[in-house]
């Protein structure tokens, strides 16, 4: 009986197909079969390649979001600072956000986790008193 191994877990799991069989074997040996034709083995690797690319978009997200977190407080740490300190540490953050994977996503991420930041220095700028200056 010949099954082909689709994948290997580097703890010895694995998953083969083979004489009309799906089937999961643990490290200790322990399999569940169950079969599956041609158009099941199509329907099983659509799923699994949107749930992979889910997965991606996912940690790009939480990449993204990473980054927003660092460039606040890199901002912070930077008050008082020279200007050109500022931009330039906004201009790496964008550099290195256009490059992860799945840019929408990691934009995404990047945004929440900047928005509040940018929110709280807007609600805190200095306001003009429009009669002021009659």
């Amino acid at each position: 009986m010949h099954h082909t191994p689709i994948y290997a877990h580097p703890d010895g799991h694995e998953i083969t197909v083979g004489q009309g069989l799906l089937t999961a074997c643990t490290a200790e040996g322990i399999a569940l079969s169950m079969p599956i034709g041609p158009d099941g083995l199509a329907a099983l690797g659509a799923a699994l390649l949107e749930h992979a690319t889910t997965a991606a978009q996912d940690e790009s997200e939480r990449a993204g979001a990473a980054l927003g977190t660092d460039l606040a407080r890199e901002l912070s740490a930077l008050r008082g600072r020279p200007q050109a300190e500022t931009f330039r540490a906004v201009r790496e953050a964008l550099r290195t956000l256009t490059k992860l994977e799945h840019p929408d996503s990691a934009a995404g991420g990047f945004a929440v986790a900047i928005v509040n930041l940018l929110e709280l220095g807007t609600a805190n700028l200095p306001r003009c008193d429009e009669g002021a200056d009659k």
